[in-house]
């Protein structure tokens, strides 16, 4: 496998706090996305920690980084 750089936006469902968009160097995507939709919308995840999980573009990560 090849590491690639994938970009994640975590945004609140309840839409109280500004999506965050992050880039991540991963050796498995669908390893790692899954991983993340766990961590933040998994059955342990108290509800203040919730977060939609996305794969979003690099333009999308450049966008969120010049505001």
């Amino acid at each position: 496998m090849t590491p690639r750089d994938i970009y994640i936006e975590l945004a609140d469902p309840a839409g109280k706090k500004r999506p965050v968009i992050n880039q991540h160097r991963v050796w498995d995507a669908k390893r790692f996305i899954a991983a993340q939709r766990a961590q933040y919308d998994g059955p342990d995840t108290a509800d203040e920690d919730r977060r939609n999980v996305s794969v979003v573009s690099h333009e999308d990560y450049l966008k969120c980084r010049s505001h």
